[in-house]
């Protein structure tokens, strides 16, 4: 199983970042082998912004994300996609994972 997280700067100790699909970086996850990738995340487009950010994840085979609350056109898109939400304000990267294989997360 793979998760997108979106946080502020490329480590696992980063925050959350307040904003989904106008973070600056996806981590990309993968639970079972435990190896991750940074994707920068270069969307410069003043709308559409989630539903790209959602197709990204997508094309990475994510089956959750990580985030602040995503937007409206976000959760569209993710609606459409069948991914889970959860609910990551407040943590780092490694602390939202930890919460996450324990199910302490928020489903959005």
């Amino acid at each position: 199983m793979k998760i997108m997280i979106a946080v502020d700067q490329p480590s696992l100790d980063s925050k959350i970042s307040d904003r989904f699909a106008r973070t600056a970086y996806f981590l990309i996850y993968d639970l079972q082998d435990q190896k991750y990738q940074f994707i920068n995340n270069d969307i410069e487009t003043k709308h559409g912004a989630g539903p790209k950010a959602v197709q990204l994840a997508i094309d990475n085979k994510v089956s959750a994300i990580i985030s602040a609350i995503p937007g409206e056109n976000a959760m569209d898109a993710i609606k459409e996609s069948k991914i889970k939400v959860y609910d990551g304000r407040g943590f780092s990267a490694k602390e939202a994972l930890e919460k996450f294989k324990n199910g302490e997360l928020k489903e959005v």
